[in-house]
């Protein structure tokens, strides 16, 4: 159950029915006139059973600030998530890898404990940098309207502790030396993302069992991110944080907005590779969490004892998944790393990825394209087709599925997190409740992963994919792409045409600024 409301007209409600636990309780409001009314449900706090599915993260579960968007849905997982930002360095790494891992944590971890709900952004600059990324006028003053005015949160407790772990401050609601080992799922963001930007997908794995660590890339593909650097004049190891924003093509126009403009091919390639290297920079983190190595947290972030994750980790069982920029960096990390044993791309951006290079690629492993139906094209689902071929020789599973009336956002976070106010000048609307859209993603991914990954005996392999995802869910899936594959440059909707049209005309009002952005960066 999650916090819910509905309204109406009263002339048009006959009578209202529903069945709630006996600790829930219904509050009706009526406006003085009589005609509307608003009825609103709210779950009081609680102890449950954490073996049930009832729990999943949903007790007085509130992620928002004065204005409201949907919300980020309740993990349907049984277990409790708890995430924590670590920022290490690693051989090879001038900058140290940035992360936020979430994970399941201790069961009687509760709303109102000593854990706060986590920061869908952990710092206003990220609202600064997203918006001189689509090139606002003045975005330090609006960010920090925006900032506290949408201050979403995740359903998922900062830096508590790993499921297993001891509590000091109440009686465990394990048995004695229960521990488990999780299954682990990097997660690459997209262009203009940060570390939070998946935060439904990543909460949602982790209340499943999965340790994800979703990594903040630093090939200057985000809008902004953050670096701990030496403090000048200070004793060595005081670090103070420095905010890296996006790198702009040298061209005016820009590939995010433009597929069809080869001018960035170069940069983007690059950058994949970056993020390539990236995840496998994460799973070497990964491997001395879980060997219980010693590692700093250039975040100087006391409190949080690393060492829980020691013998945790299922690094036999890791899975790559990324949405837009982050399905090219998946496609790319898995021709990489055989570490990686599966991966799912979430409306992969595949212009990073030249033709000649595609077509060279060697995937062994597994590999799912959830494709939305309002943004992609003919050259960038061609790409996917020829890395989903049935004749494939290593006779791993391959597939291309796309959502029907969803749009790119509906695998991110922007239509659950914030208001329609905030996104509505450059986004289209999907047809698509986005509640449905990212439940059906959800059940895609959970199915993959349990044949691909936890080897699930109820979910055997396939070559040829069906995903049992329920009748409900099923008719919103179209297996292969609703592009026109005959037409040149065909495009799958207008939605993403008239986010090409508001941005490109955004960006010329605002060139001037963009380039004295630039120039400072």
């Amino acid at each position: 159950f999650r916090d819910f409301k509905i309204s109406g007209k009263i002339s048009e409600i006959s009578r209202f029915q529903a069945r709630f636990p006996k600790d829930f309780k219904i509050s009706i409001r009526f406006p003085k006139d009589f005609k509307d009314f608003v009825c609103e449900c709210t779950r009081f706090q609680g102890v449950a059973d954490p073996s049930t599915m009832a729990e999943r993260n949903a007790e007085g579960w509130k992620g928002f600030g004065l204005v409201k968007g949907i919300g980020i849905p309740a993990p349907t997982g049984k277990h409790v998530v708890g995430c924590v930002d670590l920022m290490h360095k690693l051989e090879g790494d001038s900058d140290g890898l940035l992360v936020r891992l979430f994970y399941p944590a201790h069961p009687t971890v509760r709303e109102g404990d000593e854990y706060p709900y986590a920061r869908l952004t952990p710092n206003r600059m990220y609202t600064k940098g997203l918006l001189e990324f689509f090139t606002f006028k003045f975005p330090g003053a609006l960010s920090f309207l925006l900032y506290y005015l949408t201050d979403a949160r995740q359903p998922a407790f900062y830096g508590a502790p790993l499921y297993g772990s001891s509590r000091a401050d109440s009686e465990s609601a394990l048995p004695k030396n229960a521990t488990m080992k999780c299954p682990v799922v990097v997660y690459s963001h997209g262009l203009s993302g940060m570390r939070t930007s998946g935060t439904t997908v990543c909460c949602d794995l982790a209340s499943h069992g999965y340790a994800v660590a979703s990594v903040e890339h630093r090939d200057r593909s985000c809008s902004i991110s953050l670096k701990r650097v030496q403090k000048p004049g200070a004793a060595e190891g005081e670090l103070v944080d420095e905010w890296v924003g996006y790198l702009r093509p040298d061209s005016e126009k820009d590939s995010f907005f433009d597929p069809q403009c080869l001018e960035d091919v170069p940069l983007r390639h690059e950058q994949v590779k970056t993020r390539s290297f990236d995840v496998k920079q994460v799973l070497k983190l990964l491997d001395i969490l879980n060997d219980g190595g010693t590692v700093h947290n250039m975040l100087d972030e006391d409190g949080f004892d690393f060492g829980m994750f020691k013998g945790c980790l299922d690094l036999d069982k890791a899975a790559v998944m990324g949405h837009s920029f982050g399905g090219s960096a998946t496609v790319m990390a898995l021709s990489e790393e055989p570490r990686l044993k599966c991966g799912v791309a979430l409306d992969g951006w595949m212009f990073p990825l030249p033709d000649d290079l595609v077509a060279e690629l060697s995937i062994k492993q597994p590999l799912l394209f959830i494709n939305s139906y309002d943004w992609q094209w003919k050259e960038n689902v061609q790409k996917m087709l020829e890395l989903t071929q049935p004749t494939d020789e290593h006779g791993s599973e391959k597939c291309l599925i796309t959502i029907k009336d969803s749009n790119h956002y509906n695998q991110a976070d922007v239509f659950l997190s914030k208001p329609r106010i905030v996104y509505g000048a450059l986004i289209p609307e999907a047809v698509i409740d986005p509640l449905i859209a990212i439940r059906v993603n959800l059940e895609l991914c959970h199915v993959f992963l349990k044949r691909n990954l936890l080897k699930d005996p109820d979910y055997p392999q396939r070559a040829s994919t069906t995903f049992d995802i329920g009748e409900e869910l099923s008719k919103h899936v179209i297996y292969g792409t609703n592009v026109d594959m005959t037409t040149p440059h065909a495009r799958s909707g207008e939605g993403e045409v008239r986010m090409l049209e508001a941005s490109k005309a955004l960006a010329k009002i605002n060139l001037s600024i963009s380039k004295e952005l630039k120039q400072s960066n």
